[in-house]
C-alpha cells in the first residue's frame, strides 16, 4: 500500500449528526452525542498518522455521492432481481414472502417472529421510486464506484467510519435506522471493506471503529491495514471488566 485516503467531511451527512441527538434525554447528553461523532474522525486521523509515519502518502478526498448512501443501497435492494428481503424473511421460495404490515401488527401484540428493524426494511422494500429515479441512482452508484477505484488504484485504501457514532446501546439503533448505510454502501458498490476496532470512546466507554476500503479484488490491502492497525492500537477492547 502506498497511499491512504481519508474523507474530507465532518461525516457524510448533517442528517446523521442531527439524528444522533435524538437518542439523548437531556441537554448535556445531547451535547455529548453531538460531539461523539467527532471522536470517530479523530480515530480516522490517528490511523492515518500511523501509516504516514510508516511512509504512506495520506490525502483527504471527497466523494459527495456518499451523501446518498442509503438511497443507492435501497434502490439496488429493490431492483437487483434477486429474492426480495420479505421473501428471505419467509425462508425463501417456495414459501410466499411475508406481509410486513401483518408482521408489524403481530409484533405490536408480542407475537411477531421478526425484529422491528427487519420489519421496517420489509416495509421500505415496498416503497418504489419512479423508474427514472431508480436509473439515476444506478448511474450515481456506478459513478461513485468508478471514481473511488480511479482514486484508490491497486495500492490505495480509504479509511471511513463504520458508524457515525461510537457503538450504540441496546435498542438505540431503532431510533437511528439509517446509520447502517455507512457499511451497506460498500456492499452494493462491490468493494472490499474490513472493519477495524479502534478502542473505546473516552466518554461513553463503548467501542469505536473504522473500516478500510479498497478497489475491487484488493481484499489483501484491507486485511493488511486491519492487521497493522490492530497491532498498533491493540485491537478490540472489551467495554466491561473481564474475569481472568
Amino acid at each position: 500500500m502506498s497511499q491512504l485516503c481519508l474523507p474530507a467531511i465532518e461525516l457524510t451527512s448533517n442528517y446523521y449528526r442531527i439524528a444522533s441527538c435524538l437518542t439523548a434525554t437531556d441537554r448535556d447528553a445531547r451535547r455529548s452525542k453531538c460531539l461523539s461523532d467527532e471522536i470517530i474522525i479523530i480515530v480516522c486521523w490517528q490511523a492515518a498518522r500511523h501509516f504516514e509515519s510508516l511512509g504512506c502518502a495520506v490525502k483527504r478526498v471527497s466523494f459527495r455521492q456518499l451523501r446518498q448512501s442509503y438511497s443507492m443501497w435501497s434502490s439496488l435492494m429493490r431492483t437487483s432481481g434477486n429474492d426480495t428481503f420479505c421473501t428471505l424473511l419467509a425462508n425463501g421460495p417456495p414459501a410466499p414472502p411475508i406481509n410486513p404490515a401483518t408482521e408489524l401488527l403481530l409484533w405490536l401484540v408480542g407475537r411477531g417472529q421478526h425484529t422491528l428493524p427487519a420489519i421496517g426494511l420489509g416495509v421500505g422494500e415496498k416503497i418504489h421510486n419512479a423508474p427514472e429515479v431508480e436509473a439515476q441512482l444506478k448511474q450515481l452508484r456506478d459513478a461513485l464506484r468508478d471514481e473511488m477505484e480511479a482514486c484508490l488504484g491497486t495500492d490505495g485504501v480509504f479509511l471511513y467510519p463504520t458508524h457515525p457514532l461510537p457503538a450504540p446501546f441496546h435498542n438505540q439503533p431503532v431510533l437511528l435506522p439509517f446509520n447502517f448505510a455507512y457499511t451497506a454502501i460498500f456492499n452494493v458498490l462491490g468493494l472490499p471493506a474490513t472493519a477495524v476496532p479502534m478502542g473505546l470512546a473516552p466518554h461513553e466507554g463503548v467501542p469505536v471503529g473504522i473500516q478500510a476500503v479498497a478497489g475491487r479484488y484488493q481484499d489483501r490491502l484491507t486485511l493488511a491495514v486491519a492487521r497493522a492497525l490492530e497491532e498498533a492500537f491493540g485491537g478490540w477492547v472489551p467495554p466491561f471488566p473481564v474475569a481472568e
